[in-house]
């Protein structure tokens, strides 16, 4: 018994010296392919109300915009490679920002979004310069990343002068008497056709030949969460989106901010409360009228990543979901549905690619990963980063890729993907989530 302590220190001082040591062979490859594709994908200039941008694409051809989740994956990355450019990167974001803190979905900096797609995107006349509506608003979390590589107190001062009013901007918005945050669209939540929306939805969904309908509803209601509920229009309370939002306060705290850590800790409580499927172990996305729908996806895992969920629930989401291979951990995870669940397909099935409906995207990883570390699962996320840079050594950058032979699919240069590299980086510096210490919990919130 008395070598147990010793026998651990050593396993910890060999995993710290693999971590750290020089890089060679499928992860040199990795991260020459990665840091490349970031440069090729880098757009700048002067927008077209005069401000000056700079961002990363995520694709060329077929994502030229700047889109607001997809840009906080790149900043990430930028933060391990670069982290002036990644506060550039940011930094454009907020440069979009309204009068009173709301930040769109998708920047078209240099020209309106293309005609073809004028219909379906959430604009109110083509020629906005940002959609009007949300996507995932982890920034604060990501802001606060790039703020302890950078050491540049104007830079943590520009965000708590940005961030605390896009999150007020929520507040106000999107926040009803349960404490969560709502969405009016399906891609507010970054996984557009996601099964999960079937049922509410139905012809109206994500690829199908109502969409364009839903999205004019949502326009004629001046993209209102009020009026939309008013009117029993689509709207949802989404784990992944819930816990962004919480990761964006928790990124406000580490710079500072009063009333941040606090504010973090209720967004997750109401999590527990009004979005826990105690029965199946996962979170589920809530309904106007407090049903849960009975999808496994993996907006129901993205809760990991916060440090004030109560321990079984952890523990739960880990080893019921998580590290199941029979649920989110095949050979090439993370999928975005349970290889479990009745709805999970491995491509994009349709002729009108219909995502997250299995296939493994770059966007999860970085909410499994800080979850993993917070855990003490270290092998288990060093393990899972290294199959994500093996399969991209295997096949390359695509946007989404099969998660059982890793075959890449959608978009060919897709420098969302490079994201690993903060993985990587994360495995011997964890990130600020995975460093936070839990509250204590009243047995309320234990379920």
């Amino acid at each position: 018994m008395s070598d147990r302590p010793a026998t651990r220190l050593f396993a910890s001082i060999r995993r710290r010296m693999r971590d750290a040591a020089p890089v060679t062979g499928i992860r040199n490859r990795v991260r020459r392919g990665a840091t490349a594709l970031l440069g090729a994908n880098w757009r700048e200039g002067i927008g077209r109300n005069g401000v000056a941008y700079g961002y990363t694409c995520p694709d060329g051809e077929k994502y030229p915009y700047q889109w607001f989740w997809d840009s906080l994956m790149h900043a990430l990355t930028w933060a391990e490679v670069d982290p002036v450019r990644a506060a550039t990167e940011v930094r454009s974001l907020i440069a979009a920002q309204t009068p009173d803190g709301f930040i769109g979905h998708t920047i078209f900096w240099d020209a309106p979004v293309r005609l073809a797609r004028a219909a379906f995107y959430n604009v109110r006349a083509r020629r906005d310069l940002t959609t009007a509506t949300i996507q995932p608003p982890f920034i604060g979390w990501v802001w606060a990343e790039i703020a302890e590589r950078l050491h540049d107190e104007a830079f943590v001062a520009e965000g708590l002068r940005a961030i605390p009013r896009y999150h007020v901007w929520i507040e106000r918005n999107r926040v009803d008497d349960t404490g969560l945050a709502w969405v009016i669209l399906p891609d507010e939540t970054g996984c557009d056709a996601s099964p999960v929306f079937d049922q509410p939805l139905g012809w109206k969904a994500h690829g199908g030949p109502g969409f364009a309908v839903l999205v004019n509803e949502a326009r004629r209601r001046g993209f209102s969460f009020a009026r939309t509920r008013e009117a029993g229009g689509f709207n949802v309370a989404c784990p992944l989106v819930n816990t962004s939002w919480a990761l964006g306060h928790i990124g406000l705290d580490a710079m500072g901010h009063p009333g941040a850590r606090d504010r973090a800790r209720e967004i997750t409580m109401a999590m527990v409360d009004h979005l826990w499927d105690d029965e199946a172990g996962i979170f589920r996305t809530g309904a106007p009228d407090g049903s849960l729908l009975p999808c496994d996806v993996w907006q129901g895992i993205a809760p990991i990543a916060l440090p004030d969920l109560p321990p079984e629930v952890s523990r739960r989401l880990m080893d019921d979901w998580i590290l199941d291979p029979q649920r989110f951990r095949p050979p090439h995870p993370v999928p975005s549905v349970s290889v479990s669940d009745p709805s999970f397909m491995r491509g994009d099935g349709r002729f009108v690619p219909q995502y997250w409906r299995g296939p493994s995207w770059p966007f999860t990883p970085p909410f499994v990963v800080p979850g993993l570390l917070r855990m003490g699962r270290h092998d288990e996320a060093a393990m899972l980063v290294e199959a994500i840079e093996e399969r991209l050594n295997a096949h390359g950058f695509r946007e989404y890729t099969d998660p059982f032979d890793g075959t890449g699919m959608g978009a060919r240069a897709f420098s969302c993907q490079a994201v690993v590299l903060a993985l990587r980086a994360w495995l011997a510096n964890p990130p600020i989530p995975a460093r936070v210490p839990p509250v204590t919990f009243s047995p309320s919130h234990t379920p």
